[in-house]
């Protein structure tokens, strides 16, 4: 049943059924109503609080090497113990022009060993 502003009457008795055919009738034209198309999208809102930070994520690969550096500077302290720790010349020892009988006799063993200091001696610093 339609709606009817006109019901109830003015001081008349109360009738339930009357009641609820008015009541449907209203939500029948409720229910109607076209639902028109949505109104201008409103202002930004502010920004949210920062939410806390995820866990780290897992370790990617390794990427390409990279180019050479530059040489580092070599202070005089270092250059000196690396030269200290180094052998001299050993150009300066000839070579030893002996020829060994057999066997050996004592002196040309002491020449073998003199030769083996001098050379232990050119190379140490």
């Amino acid at each position: 049943m339609a709606f009817d502003p006109n019901l109830p009457a003015n001081d008349s008795p109360l009738s339930s059924a009357e009641m609820r055919s008015q009541l449907q009738g209203l939500r029948d034209l409720i229910d109607s109503i076209p639902v028109g198309p949505e109104g201008p999208q409103g202002p930004e809102g502010p920004p949210g609080s920062e939410g806390p930070q995820g866990s780290e994520g897992p370790m990617g690969p390794d990427g390409p090497e990279g180019p050479p550096g530059p040489a580092g500077e070599v202070s005089l302290v270092d250059l000196t113990d690396a030269i200290d720790s180094t052998a001299r010349n050993p150009q300066s020892v000839a070579p030893l022009a002996l020829f060994v009988s057999d066997p050996p006799t004592q002196m040309e063993m002491q020449e073998v060993v003199d030769k083996v200091n001098e050379l232990i001696s050119a190379l140490t610093r």
